[in-house]
C-alpha cells in the first residue's frame, strides 16, 4: 500500500497521532492542524476517521506479511538446515523491519483492541489466528520430511511459538521507539524458538 502528497501526510499524521493519544484521543481537527490543511480537504482523501484507522490495520498487515517467506520456497531450507534456524530465520526477518510505521501501528493496534472491535478483530485474526496456521503448516511439512518428531500436536506447538513471539515483538516495538540496542531482544528470540524446539526437534 503506498500513499504519495497529502493523503500520505495525513497517514503518517494519523500513525504518530494514534500512536501517542490513542484512536479516540485524535479529532479530524488534530489531524487537519498536524497536516496544515483545512478539516474539509482531510474528506478527499478519507471518508472518515475509521477510514483512516482502516488503512492502517491494512499497511500493519500487508508490511508483516511482506517479511513472511511462503512455506513452499523454506523447503530448501528445511531439507538442509537444523529446523530451529529456519524458524529463527523467519524471526529474524521480522526483527529487521526497517520502517518505523509498522512499529508504530502494532502500538496502535494493541493499543485499540481493547476498545475498538475492528482492532480487536485484526488481532484475533492476523495476530492470532493467521500466524498459528502458517507455523503449523511449516511444521507440518517439516515433519513429512522427517526434521521434527512425529506425533506432535502441531496445533500447540505453533500456538506456544506465535504466543511467545507476540510478546517479544512488543519488546522489540518497546525497544525501537527509544532507538535502543535490539540484540538483547534477538537473543530473546533466539532462547524462545530454542525452547520450543527443545520438544520437538528429532
Amino acid at each position: 500500500m503506498k500513499f504519495s502528497g497529502t493523503k500520505e501526510k495525513i497517514f503518517d499524521a494519523a500513525i504518530d497521532l494514534f500512536s501517542q493519544r490513542g484512536y479516540n484521543g485524535v479529532s479530524i481537527r488534530d489531524l487537519a492542524k498536524s497536516v496544515g490543511i483545512k478539516e474539509s480537504s482531510i474528506y478527499s482523501h478519507y471518508i472518515n476517521k475509521e477510514d483512516i484507522l482502516n488503512h492502517i490495520l491494512d499497511y500493519h498487515h500487508d508490511g508483516m506479511l511482506s517479511k513472511r517467506e511462503d512455506i513452499c520456497s523454506l523447503e530448501n531450507e528445511i531439507n538442509f538446515m537444523v529446523p530451529r534456524d529456519v524458524v529463527k530465520l523467519i524471526f529474524f526477518n521480522y526483527g529487521k523491519n526497517d520502517d518505523p510505521r509498522i512499529d508504530k501501528t502494532a502500538r496502535i493496534i494493541f493499543m485499540e483492541q481493547y476498545v475498538n472491535s475492528k482492532a480487536k478483530e485484526f488481532v484475533q485474526k492476523y495476530m492470532l489466528e493467521e500466524p498459528v496456521e502458517y507455523y503449523k503448516s511449516l511444521f507440518v511439512l517439516m515433519q513429512s520430511k522427517g526434521r521434527i518428531k512425529s506425533g506432535l500436536d502441531l496445533e500447540i506447538a505453533a500456538q506456544e511459538l506465535n504466543y511467545g513471539f507476540l510478546g517479544i515483538s512488543l519488546d522489540l516495538a518497546l525497544v525501537r521507539q527509544h532507538d535502543g540496542d535490539v540484540s538483547h531482544i534477538l537473543k530473546k528470540i533466539s532462547n524462545h524458538v530454542d525452547f520450543i524446539f527443545e520438544q520437538i526437534e528429532q
